[in-house]
């Protein structure tokens, strides 16, 4: 019988699973953390200079467009009549003090609190 036809344990598939996934992650971190001048940095250039518009010339964007402007209204002319300027009666409202007498109440004593379950309905 050659080792082809003969199945391995499962603890050592599981084990060479877990060390080429271990090492593969490795590396992966490694090769990520390093830092050897690659041309994937950030431009620190303004956004204006890297499309290639001067910056004096650069301005945002608008997010909508603006409103039409409104039209403006028509205002209402207003007519005065003789009897629109005549002076109005005042009447005078009597004085505050008297209201207040007149409309304060006695005191009605609180009821005292029920003793029985039977009070309460």
């Amino acid at each position: 019988m050659t080792t082809l036809e003969r199945p391995l344990p499962l603890h050592v598939v599981v084990a060479g699973l877990i060390l080429i996934s271990g090492l593969g992650f490795a590396m992966g971190l490694t090769n990520a953390l390093k830092d050897n001048g690659s041309s994937v940095r950030a431009s620190t250039a303004p956004l204006a200079e890297v499309s290639g518009t001067p910056i004096k010339d650069a301005a945002p964007a608008p997010l909508y467009a603006p409103p039409p402007p409104e039209k403006p209204k028509v205002k209402a002319v207003e007519v005065t009549t003789p009897e629109a300027e005549a002076p109005v009666a005042v009447i005078e409202a009597p004085p505050a003090a008297a209201d207040a007498a007149a409309e304060k109440k006695p005191e009605v004593a609180p009821t005292p609190p029920p003793t029985r379950i039977e009070d309460l309905y």
